[in-house]
């Protein structure tokens, strides 16, 4: 079975990316997207149960089938990185009470899949899915942007996964 309506996240506790992006025939369409800022004087665990929240009233209100995530980058700094990491726990967390599947990808591949580029930059991404995957709405949020990128970067490849599984259980 396709997932049809795929809730993508790019993680970070100042700013979390959200997007839904469904299918519409053989096309993917653009449902919603936005960022989630938190304020910065507030304690790391006040942020994250305010990106928890967020991630609730998107599940909530746009009922995907799966969540697709972003997988953490740690070759840079780490102590970022953990923090990540922790805003990663929390979408998975919230992702499994509500029952859905979660998907994790590498920003190689999310740049890979919407650019054909692995190392394209946020400028590229946003120009691709709206030149080349005919998404007109793309917010001017990176984080907003990035997000319907790795929510794309699932739904493409959803047909060719299933198409794998059934083929190894024969």
């Amino acid at each position: 079975m396709f997932d049809t309506c795929v809730l993508g996240v790019d993680p970070g506790v100042a700013r979390l990316g959200l997007a839904v992006v469904g299918r519409e025939g053989r096309k993917a369409a653009l449902v919603w997207a936005d960022t989630i800022r938190t304020p910065s004087n507030q304690d790391e665990s006040a942020r994250l149960l305010h990106l928890v929240g967020a991630m609730r009233v998107a599940i909530a209100q746009h009922e995907p089938t799966c969540v697709a995530i972003e997988r953490v980058a740690f070759s840079r700094n780490r102590s970022s990185a953990l923090t990540v990491a922790r805003v990663t726990g929390a979408v998975m967390v919230v992702a499994a009470e509500a029952g859905l599947p979660v998907a994790e990808y590498s920003p190689t591949q999310v740049k890979s899949a919407v650019t054909g580029i692995g190392n394209a930059d946020k400028d590229q991404v946003r120009t691709a899915l709206i030149r080349v995957h005919a998404m007109r709405e793309v917010p001017d949020q990176p984080d907003a942007a990035d997000a319907i990128a790795v929510a794309l970067t699932h739904l493409t490849g959803e047909r060719l996964r299933t198409a794998a599984r059934a083929g190894a259980s024969r």
